[in-house]
Formats: C-alpha cells, structure tokens, sequence
C-alpha cells in the first residue's frame, strides 16, 4: 500500500509537470514578451515554471524581460539558472556575461565571454564579446585612476520613481521622472515619464519645490523626456514617444516647442530629420544652439545607438543628421551626449571600457586627434551612470541607478573636491642649419624623449606632421633630447613649476607650458662656429672658460657616436701669415687633446689650423670684429655615409 502510494504521488506531480495549464500559462508569457510586456511577462514566466513548464526556458525569459526593460542587474540570476541548465538559447552565455559585468563580477564575467566565443554563432555578438574582454582588461586602469570628484545623492529631489537627466536653466532645474504617473507602462509597470520643473527655496542647499510642466510637453500616455533650453529660454527640445502600446507611437522622436510672452509653450513639433522607424532621443545642444546631438538606433550605425548630430543653416532649417562616427561612437550603445559651455563634449556608453553598465565619458583632445577618456569612479560604478550637466567649473549634476538611491534613477550632485592643476606640455620640434643659424623650421616625425631630473627616460614621443605633441605633465624639471636620421641629436631643458596654492582656484586650473627641441641637419657644407673658446695671447692652452665652449662640442660628439668630425681653428689677421698658421694647429690640436681626455676616440676628430685665411669679417678694424675671426669650428666628415642612429640618452625605465 505504501509502494502504491507513493507512485501514485509521483504519478501526481509528473502529470501537473506535464499539466496543460503550464504550457497556457508560458504561451501568454510568450505572447507578452513579444508585445514589449516584460513586467506582466516576468509574472505569467514565473507562474508557469512553478506550474512545472521547462525551468531553464522560463529562467531564460525572465531574464530576457528584464534585461529588455533595462533591468539587466536582476536578470543575472536567472540567466544563470538557465546556464546551469544547458540552456540551447546560446545568446544566454553572453547576456549572463553582461548581467555579471553590470553587478561587478568582472572575473565571471571574463568566464562567461569565454564560454560564449567557444560556443557562439552571431557574428556581432561574438565581436562584441571580443571587444568586452579587451575592455575588460581595462578595468583596473579605469578604477586606479585618480578622481577628483564627489558625489551626493539629492535627497529633497529624488523619489522612489525615476528621476534623470537633469539641465539646468535660469536658476531652476529641469528633470525627467515617471512620479505620480496615472499610466503604468507595460514593459517595467512603472509610471510614464514626464517633464518636471525644480525651484530652489534657498532653505537648504537642494530644498525646493517640484512642478510638472505644461500640459502641452507632457501627454498622459507617452513618455516625455531629456529636456534642453537655448541658452534665451525661448525654445526647447525634448524626447517623446515609446507609449508601450502596438497601436500606440513605438519609437522615440525629438521635438521643438516655443515659449509664449504668457509664459505657455506652443504645440511641439517634430524635428525634421528624426525618423519613423528608429529611436531618436537625448537631444543636447551646442553652447551656441545652433548645433544639436542626439542618440539614434538607425540604420547605418556603427552599433545599438550612435551619437548624431544636426545643425540649422543660414536660412533656418536643419540639416540632414550626421554620425559622429569613431571613436566616439561604438559597437554598444552611446548616448546621452551634453556640451558643457566651454565645448567639452561628454556622453555615455556601453561600447567603450566601462566598469559594467553605461559609463560617463569625455572626449579628449591629443595630438589633434579625440581620445575616449573613462571618468572613473566615483562618477562611474557597474550600474549606469549618464546624462551629466555641469552647473559651472566645479559641480554639476548626473544620474545613476547605483544602489543605496531613493529608488528607481536618481539625480546626484558631483564636486571637485579641491583645485586640481593641470599643466599640458606644448612640446614642437624644429631643425636649422647650424648652431649660429636663427632660422627654424618645424621638423616632423621626432622622436623626442622626455627625461627627468634623475636621468630616467619617462616618456618618449614622436612629432606630428605640423611637428608638435601635446601632453600632460607634473610640475619638475625636464631635459629632451630629439633625434631624426640625418639630424645631429637637439637637446634642450625646461621647468615646470609648482603653482602656490594662493595662486589657484577652485575646480581644474589648466596651464600651459611651451618647449622646443632643436635639430640641426648634417651636410658637410655645414660648419658650427663657437666664437668663446678663447686662448690666452700667443698660446695654445685651454682656459677654464673655453672648457665650457668645448664641452658643448663634447655632448654633440657623445649624443653622436657615428659622426667624425674636422675641428678648426681660426685667429685674427693680426701677425705673420706663417705664424698664425701654426699657431692655430697648435690650438686646434689643443682642442681635440681636451675633448680625447674625455673619453673621445682619436679616429673621430681631425685637428686642422686655418690661420687666417678664412677670416668672418675681412679687413678688420676693432677689437670685436677680430674677435669675430678668432674662433672655433667644426664640421661634419663623414655626413655622405652618414645615418644617424638613435641613441639612448637617459636611463630606460623597464
């Protein structure tokens, strides 16, 4: 009886496995997910796979709804589970490696990649999981960067709804949020979004009070969203559409509206060059207002959203919309652009080294070209961080659904906690003929080391075309040495100095310093003068002042080991031809004597006596222009054969 019992039970519980409610639960399920209904499809899933329909299916979908309404932090688990399972839907191994990088497991995350490329058919997923584990990779650099920032969550402002993409104007704050809605939208089952309006008290830094705006801007059954004014107030852009209905608007458009002299706002306008099909959103503006970026998921772009921009002609009408293209644009998603006011541009993404979700970047400027810079933490976290603004040179505001908030997004302050001093080097690379040539003309492609006081090699550059580089510096003292084949090696010497702290003020104090380094070509027809290697009348001994001179012969000689040279020396038409001959050479030998004793082979020099028969200024008459004739020479022997190498000059850094 016992026996019979419990196979009966068994029986019991593989028949409701197997039972026709199960499969009508996850066939509604289904038939939700496919209509966008991801909060009503997560239910019907769950109900189902409690009834006993596929486990690992079920997690699957439930992972999807939630990844599919923006929520990719709660599907990690059910990604897993359907993992655990052999799950045949391959897209699972990549998605739980992106659930995993969003909630900060980079090491899972790396695993998952793996597993996916080993197993993975779609050829833009498996690029992309290429891409993140190079930026993978990167994760540590971006965390160890230094911040100068602080964040702080607006309490007075932030609701347990959503709240983003804050813009401030004339003193007032300008946000989204989907608080107090009446309309649930049926992929999350939060409230519509719609444009709100924050008037600061001055009770308390951020106490103040929340107005929804116009009627007109904010629909009851669509979302309004990202708002931006010109800089008049007169006009702004903003987002709408996505009504989470098939018969409703389903993409997002960006439209135009005016302010009445009574304070209303005219019927908004679609903008011209967004498209019917595609989802065209976070508009941001130029500081001049004639320009305005957006994010748009068209076709054509290089990934899920790119960064588009848009611009009205002499006449008033707007141009086609153009791609920024790379390297702001990605694979993944970029969005949220922002101008601030002194034209540094900003945007989010998930398609550039982040540390899980979407992550705030800057686009920087180096060698002429834009450079991608991560912002780091604390602006950054594994969850998304966007839609910044700042307020002026030392705070602003962003949003981030990082844990701990009032809720769903919340908008946070950020400060720069103390004057942050940043010195960009101007370094340009030059060549002339001579040492006593003052011409100079840009040298391109030099290679140019930056050394430092203790002799290390830091960095080591190579010029661009115009001849220049640009970098960032700490205040120190600095020598360069440039090299090119066919130049003798230039070397110069600058300072960077520290800014006294009475000196700067609040946020980022950016200086400039300028250097050049100086080539000079190598001919044989060439000749370097050196006009202050002096001899005691009637001698040929080397004084301590014409050491200095010498010496600067000597680094020419040691910084280029493959050049020969012939060393002159030339006196005044004063006394007998004869004599003066060979008192040159005996002062010319002097001079190569000197620089053999600091450790110059004898094979690279030649000692020549002119005399005075190649006089600078002929016929002289007083005491400096025969002083002009006497002087020191050289020029280069070998300069036909000759191709300079590059030559380590400070201590290389492993």
């Amino acid at each position: 009886m016992k026996t019979r019992g419990y196979l009966g039970l068994s029986l019991f519980i593989l028949l409701a496995a197997c039972s026709p409610s199960a499969k009508k639960l996850f066939t509604k399920a289904k038939a939700h997910y496919e209509m966008a209904e991801y909060e009503v499809g997560i239910q019907k899933f769950q109900q189902a796979k409690t009834k006993g329909y596929d486990s690992k299916e079920c997690a699957y979908y439930i992972a999807e709804c939630y990844r599919r309404s923006n929520r990719i932090h709660e599907s990690e688990k059910f990604y897993q589970e359907a993992v655990n399972a052999n799950t045949t839907e391959e897209e699972a191994y990549f998605y739980l490696a992106k659930a995993m990088k969003s909630n900060g497991n980079y090491k899972g995350a790396e695993s998952a990649y793996k597993k996916y490329l080993s197993i993975g058919t779609n050829f833009d997923l498996i690029n992309k999981a290429k891409a993140e584990l190079n930026n993978l990779k990167q994760i540590e650099n971006i965390v160890d960067r230094g911040s100068y920032y602080e964040i702080f969550n607006i309490n007075e402002l932030n609701t347990p709804e959503a709240e983003y993409s804050p813009f401030m104007h004339d003193g007032k704050l300008y946000f989204t949020s989907s608080r107090g809605a009446d309309k649930m939208h049926l992929a999350t089952m939060t409230g519509f979004t719609d444009l709100y309006e924050y008037t600061f008290d001055g009770t308390t830094k951020f106490s103040g009070q929340s107005k929804r705006l116009h009627e007109a801007l904010n629909t009851e059954d669509a979302h309004e969203a990202t708002c931006v004014f010109t800089k008049d107030g007169k006009t702004m852009y903003f987002s709408r559409g996505n009504t989470g209905s098939k018969k409703g608007q389903q993409d997002v458009d960006i439209f135009v509206t005016t302010r009445q002299p009574d304070g209303t706002w005219t019927e908004p306008v679609m903008l011209p060059f967004c498209e019917d099909k595609s989802w065209d959103s976070c508009p941001a503006l130029s500081p001049d207002g004639r320009t305005l970026y957006f994010a748009s998921n068209r076709e054509g772009g290089r990934g899920g959203t790119d960064i588009y921009k848009a611009s009205v002609d002499a006449s008033g009408n707007w141009t086609p919309a153009v791609n920024l293209g790379s390297p702001i644009n990605s694979s993944g998603n970029d969005m949220f652009p922002y101008v601030s006011s002194s034209g540094a541009f900003y945007f989010s993404s998930d398609g550039h080294p982040s540390l899980g979700g979407i992550d705030l970047f800057e686009v920087v400027k180096k060698d002429g070209k834009n450079t991608i810079v991560n912002m780091g933490p604390p602006l950054n976290s594994s969850y998304d961080d966007f839609a910044m603004f700042y307020r002026d040179t030392t705070l602003g505001f962003m949003t981030s659904n990082r844990p701990n908030g009032k809720g769903d997004d919340d908008i946070y302050e950020f400060v720069l906690k103390k004057p942050v001093v940043v010195t960009l080097l101007d370094l340009t690379s030059y060549f002339n003929f001579s040492n006593t040539d003052t011409s100079k003309t840009r040298l391109e492609l030099t290679t140019v080391k930056l050394i430092n006081e203790k002799g290390d090699t830091i960095k080591t550059y190579t010029t661009d075309k115009s001849g220049m580089k640009s970098d960032t510096l700490s205040p120190g003292k600095y020598r360069l040495v440039g090299t090119k084949d066919g130049y003798l090696t230039g070397l110069s010497e600058f300072t960077i100095d520290k800014v006294p702290a009475e000196n700067l003020k609040p946020g980022i104090n950016t200086f400039r310093k300028s250097a050049e380094v100086v080539l000079q070509k190598i001919a044989d027809s060439i000749v370097f003068t050196y006009n202050n290697i002096l001899y005691d009348y009637d001698k040929a001994d080397i004084r301590p002042d014409a050491e200095v001179e010498l010496n600067k012969i000597l680094e020419i000689l040691q910084n280029n080991p493959s050049i020969t040279i012939e060393l002159g020396s030339h006196t005044d038409e004063r006394g007998s031809d004869r004599y003066n001959q060979a008192l040159a050479q005996k002062r010319a030998q002097s001079a190569v004597n000197y620089l053999i004793s600091k450790g110059i082979k004898t094979e690279r020099m030649v000692a020549k006596g002119y005399g005075e028969s190649t006089p600078v200024v002929k016929n002289a008459s007083t005491e400096e222009e025969h002083q002009r004739n006497r002087r020191t020479t050289f020029r280069i022997t070998n300069a036909e054969q000759l191709k300079v190498k590059f030559v380590n000059v400070g201590n290389e850094k492993n």
